[in-house]
């Protein structure tokens, strides 16, 4: 019976040996599908209007408490801003960190106008949803707060939308004063130059006299950037430039509020303008 060559049953040519490798190399290369590549990290985006329906608790300065609930927002770029017209609450800042949903910032305190104290600001950022967050300092700059994102992001700002007709003005209290007939007044002009009319009677703001100023949209938001130089004020410090951000609301008719905050270093000039008939 012929003798089986057990070597010969085993071999394999050199080519063949290559040829399973690279077939096999492909077939493994094969079990990686995209769905397996990480998932990329995207940070949340607080950009936009955070309508009247915020709340906070902070410290009142004397060792209590002060409950907010008409707190309202604004976010641009890395400025951010939070408002209560109740209390005469500015809290304008900047923020320097997000990571993801986490957030940080700075912000200076204002009220009735004057600088009051800084905090820093940690907190979270459901995008498209709220701000909530907790401030850390002293008094009006400690405590919590949370912001509601506004439905009304999705109507675009637009110059036609702040500019009146030849007989209403803007007007507001501003600075903590007391008297709604001696509030600052203004128009915005076609293109967007702001026009002053009435000067503040009392409060930080006594006397002011808008000398120049400018509202545009920020394209593809519902927010709007303002500047505006002050002059003629009876405390004089108070005069200089001053810039923030706007948006219009609405109260009982659309566009019939006008929310502004504009700020400098010491001071900030925050109102909530009513339309108005020029007297």
């Amino acid at each position: 019976m012929p003798r089986l060559n057990s070597t010969r049953m085993i071999y394999l040519p050199k080519m063949s040996v290559l040829l399973l490798l690279v077939l096999s190399a492909l077939v493994l290369s094969g079990c990686f599908h995209s769905d397996d590549d990480p998932v990329p990290v995207v940070d949340a985006d607080p950009a936009g209007y955070y309508d009247v329906s915020g709340t906070a608790s902070v410290g009142d300065g004397s060792g209590g408490t002060l409950m907010i609930t008409d707190l309202q927002g604004m976010v641009n770029g890395n400025r951010f801003i939070a408002i209560s017209d109740a209390n005469g609450l500015v809290y304008d800042g900047t923020i320097t960190d997000i990571n993801v949903d986490d957030f940080t910032a700075t912000v200076s305190v204002f009220q009735d106008g004057a600088l009051v104290t800084t905090a820093s600001v940690t907190g979270m950022i459901t995008t498209g949803a709220k701000i909530t967050g907790t401030l850390t300092g002293n008094g009006l700059g400690s405590g919590t707060f949370e912001l509601i994102y506004a439905l009304s992001n999705n109507q675009l700002a637009d110059l036609s939308r702040v500019q009146l007709d030849v007989i209403d003005q803007w007007i507001s209290r501003v600075g903590g004063s007391v008297d709604s007939s001696l509030a600052l007044g203004f128009v915005v002009e076609t293109a967007g130059d702001i026009s002053h009319i009435e000067n503040p009677g009392n409060g930080l703001f006594n006397a002011c006299v808008i000398d120049s100023g400018i509202i545009l949209p920020i394209a593809g938001t519902s927010l709007y950037t303002i500047a505006m130089t002050l002059a003629n004020c009876n405390n004089a410090s108070v005069d200089g430039d001053y810039e923030g951000l706007a948006v219009t609301r609405t109260e009982t008719a659309t566009d019939d509020r006008l929310v502004l905050v504009t700020s400098n270093v010491n001071f900030s000039l925050y109102g909530e303008f009513i339309i108005s008939g020029i007297f």
